[in-house]
């Protein structure tokens, strides 16, 4: 049973909790997380608020890309009290992954352009060309079309512009010479993720290590979406390290089926085209499974669950664009294209699969889109598991349509409002000299989030514990904050 409403698709509002569930046989529960990259922040808060505060203890786990690293940390539980466990671990290593060298490498031909303009080119494209614009801000869409920053300031005579430009092209000659020669064979990707695989067998800089024989034990069945690219098929692979035909359950003969590592299952799933590059595995090359099934829940009904939770990274709608396509890049109107408009319709068909007699599914779909998927801003990533956390309580919790969409636009101003205030904090801590505007500015942001706050508790709804420093205080910046700065915002303002 699928709705489709002003919240987002939904079924099934504050399911019961409860302890323990049935290993076999219908009537299994099943956490499906969706691809995002770094959006998987709000999977995180998400699973968070069902195993904490619902009680839910999936028996079934299934996902693609950025789901598949929190699948298979939560996936090394089995009750309810190690599946508390494993979802705090899993928050503590997605904020460790906000430092780069814990999770991206750079292929070597990119690795030897870094600090030339042609190096910033790529850093530009990769990171801040796939953030999403600050919400509530007149330009939707991807980036607005810009030119990488270099190094020349405006007031400078054209003439001699130019010659500067020339310049930083000039000195960037020898580093384009030393790509030139590692490019051999090192060209069908930017990064790699080496780094995070060594950190999810080993353990380090701040993540835990998956444990393969935990994952593999019975009780818990374990999907993870995978693309064969020679075989030209999707595929699974199980918490045991079996290579499953794209049916979830028939095994892949010979060789192709494994086993293989949980770990390289996590990799391959991950593995964005261009991006990073195909995972080898089994004989064949692997890349992302959220490029055919980002929201695996035709897969946990072929295992058997008729109780699902699928709970996304990426929001159903793309945001209306106001760009002018017709005179854009070509990288932009495939980011366009096939970064937002495809992908929408691929997740909205992957949310409709022909499902059992009596199932439930349950959506708890971001609305409002916080971070970019290779973003590593931790407060950026704080904030959108706050908001999973949010949008699990809106959509589990039993009240009436009409109070649900007073929550839900509730939590919409407050995570608007908390994105907007981490984006001017982050300029004024570079800064270190706010205007007295600035500061008004700021105030309000933190304002919209009290009074939606108390808006969410007269309806009746559960917020964090620590709610309260999200207008109180700021949100989380690198550095420590610079004086000019008042430790009291709203005070300092009236």
């Amino acid at each position: 049973m699928t709705e489709s409403g002003a919240e987002g698709a939904h079924a099934v509002h504050g399911a019961p909790a409860r302890e323990s569930a049935p290993v076999s046989g219908r009537g299994k529960t099943a956490f499906v997380l969706a691809g995002g990259g770094a959006k998987g922040a709000f999977e995180a808060g998400a699973v968070s608020y069902l195993v904490e505060e619902e009680g839910v203890v999936p028996d079934v786990i299934t996902a693609a890309s950025a789901g598949a690293l929190c699948a298979a940390v939560l996936a090394q539980a089995r009750t309810r009290d190690e599946m508390v466990v494993r979802s705090r671990q899993l928050h503590e290593d997605l904020l460790a992954m906000t430092r780069s060298d814990v999770l991206f490498g750079k292929q070597p031909w990119v690795a030897a352009l870094e600090g030339t303009l042609f190096g910033r080119a790529i850093d530009h494209w990769v990171v801040e060309r796939t953030r999403p614009p600050v919400p509530g801000s007149a330009e939707i869409g991807p980036q607005a079309e810009s030119e990488v920053s270099v190094e020349v300031p405006a007031e400078v005579p054209r003439a001699r512009r130019t010659l500067r430009l020339a310049a930083q092209v000039a000195r960037a000659l020898p580093s384009l010479g030393r790509a030139g020669r590692r490019m051999r064979g090192r060209t069908g990707s930017v990064l790699t993720l080496d780094p995070m695989a060594e950190r999810l067998r080993h353990g380090g800089g701040g993540v835990a290590p998956i444990d393969p024989a935990l994952v593999a034990r019975p009780g818990l069945e374990l999907r993870l979406a995978v693309v064969a690219l020679s075989a030209g098929v999707l595929r699974y692979v199980t918490g045991d390290g079996r290579i499953v035909a794209s049916d979830a359950v028939t095994p892949v003969p010979g060789p192709a089926g494994g086993p293989v590592d949980v770990v390289d299952g996590v990799i391959a799933s991950s593995s964005v085209p261009m991006i990073f590059p195909p995972h080898p595995m089994a004989g064949d090359a692997y890349v992302d499974g959220g490029v055919v099934e980002n929201i695996p829940v035709a897969a946990a009904a072929a295992l058997g669950a008729t109780r699902m939770y699928a709970v996304l990274a990426v929001p159903l709608d793309p945001p209306q664009d106001r760009n002018d396509y017709t005179r854009a890049s070509a990288p932009l109107v495939f980011l366009r294209a096939v970064g937002a408009i495809s992908f929408a319709e691929r997740q909205r068909a992957n949310l409709t699969p022909r499902l059992p007699a009596g199932s439930d599914l349950t959506v708890i779909d971001p609305l409002v889109d916080v971070v970019g998927p290779f973003d590593v801003s931790r407060g950026l990533m704080l904030l959108n598991m706050d908001y999973g956390w949010l949008r699990a309580a809106d959509v589990c919790s039993e009240v009436d349509e009409a109070t649900r969409r007073r929550v839900a636009e509730a939590t919409n101003a407050i995570v608007v409002a908390r994105t907007q205030a981490w984006h001017r904090e982050e300029e004024l801590w570079s800064t270190g000299t706010p205007s007295a505007a600035d500061l008004a500015a700021l105030a309000r942001c933190k304002r919209v989030v009290r009074d939606a706050l108390s808006e969410r508790k007269g309806l009746g709804l559960p917020t964090p514990a620590d709610a309260a420093r999200w207008w109180s205080g700021y949100e989380v910046h690198e550095g420590t904050r610079p004086a000019g700065i008042p430790a009291d915002l709203l005070d300092s303002c009236g």
